[in-house]
């Protein structure tokens, strides 16, 4: 007879009744490796959509692999003491796969160095923090923003054919993914003078906090009577906070991360024929990035192999190679371009949902509402 499949481990059983945990695969991927260990995320801060999204693709990679013993999620809550201690701490308590959100940049790189002398696997993620692979921490996964920078910004080029102002929203001062997309942008930009850069340099700071974005873009109308695009990594709330309908204005282009409310928005303007301005592109939010920074921690705490790319799948099924076997840099892509009727709107989704992070409708909405 077939011996049944493992059940999923059961520490992702007690996480929302195990709403995240991947279906047992027979064998488990390479990358889980065969001895047992513990893993964490430490996060900057946890209390955002995409930071809620990106959790519970975490906790869904980590359950493909039935050596892992425990499940820990930390969360900063933007307090960089905080952060550092919570590194502190899950190194002290011995855990073995560590994988972290910086968001406090180099300033987090003692307490990185300290978990990986002490053993622990430790994979900064995303944000940058100096020192060097094999020294300081087990290695660095990431993205390369300046191509998002470079992305959006051809594509307001073209559907502005060179000419408009332009404001970009970016996340907390000095943080390494604004710097890189500001001069992805600015590059796009730099042949087509009719387009104006407003607003901050090299961007507005908005910690990538909602309340933050609206204020930022309430400032940015007051100040300029005419805006013809904006960019917003954590884009979605320029288009829920309301602003432009509020001052009577129309909403501009906008290019940023994916999110649901978008092609919901465009969808409804455009209906029935209705004659509106409002165009969009995007590009993945990548809370996927964080699967790649999970293989990497668990295979090199559990002597395994990242060996397989990672495929991303899209809530209309579409896949998405992210990243080549052995890659530790991940590589975007094109989700929405409404120019070309490119448009992801599930109505089941709030307008925060990201669409390309291969978590199912129910993941995300679980997710989404904090269960986790």
């Amino acid at each position: 007879g077939v011996l049944p499949a493992a059940a999923a481990p059961g520490w992702c059983q007690q996480i929302a009744n195990g709403l995240y945990c991947a279906k047992p695969e027979t064998p488990p991927p390479d990358f889980c490796g065969t001895k047992p260990v513990s893993v964490a995320l430490a996060d900057g801060f946890a209390a955002n959509p995409w930071r809620q999204m990106t959790t519970a693709n975490a906790i869904n990679e980590a359950s493909r692999c039935p050596n892992v013993t425990s499940w820990t999620h930390t969360d900063g809550q933007g307090n960089t003491q905080k952060a550092i201690s919570d590194v502190e701490g899950l190194a002290a308590r011995g855990v073995n796969a560590i994988v972290v959100f910086p968001d406090a940049g180099p300033v987090m790189l003692p307490a990185i160095r300290d978990a990986y002398k002490q053993g622990s696997a430790v994979v900064p993620f995303r944000a940058k923090v100096g020192g060097k692979e094999g020294v300081d921490y087990t290695v660095f996964v990431g993205t390369n923003f300046y191509d998002h920078g470079v992305i959006w910004g051809n594509w307001l080029v073209k559907a502005l054919n060179g000419k408009g102002n332009i404001a970009y929203l970016g996340g907390p001062p000095g943080t390494s993914e604004s710097t890189e997309k500001s001069k992805g942008l600015h590059d796009a930009f730099k042949d087509h003078p009719g387009i104006k850069w407003i607003g901050q340099e090299p961007f507005e700071v908005t910690n990538w906090d909602p309340s933050l974005i609206a204020k930022a873009e309430g400032a940015l109308i007051a100040r300029y009577p005419q805006i013809d695009g904006i960019i917003g990594d954590l884009s979605i709330p320029i288009l829920t906070s309301g602003a432009f309908p509020r001052a009577g204005r129309d909403l501009p282009l906008v290019a940023g991360e994916d999110a649901n409310g978008f092609g919901c928005e465009w969808e409804k303007l455009h209906a029935n024929g209705a004659k509106s301005s409002f165009q969009f592109t995007t590009t993945s939010a990548e809370q996927w990035n964080v699967r790649l920074a999970i293989q990497w921690a668990i295979a090199s705490a559990a002597g395994g192999k990242v060996d397989q790319p990672l495929v991303v799948v899209d809530t209309k099924g579409g896949k998405h190679v992210v990243a080549k076997p052995g890659d530790k840099i991940v590589t975007n892509f094109t989700m929405d371009d409404s120019l070309k009727g490119v448009v992801f709107c599930n109505p089941n989704l709030p307008a925060s949902a990201g669409n390309g992070s291969s978590l199912t409708v129910e993941q995300t909405l679980g997710a989404l509402k904090g269960g986790l």
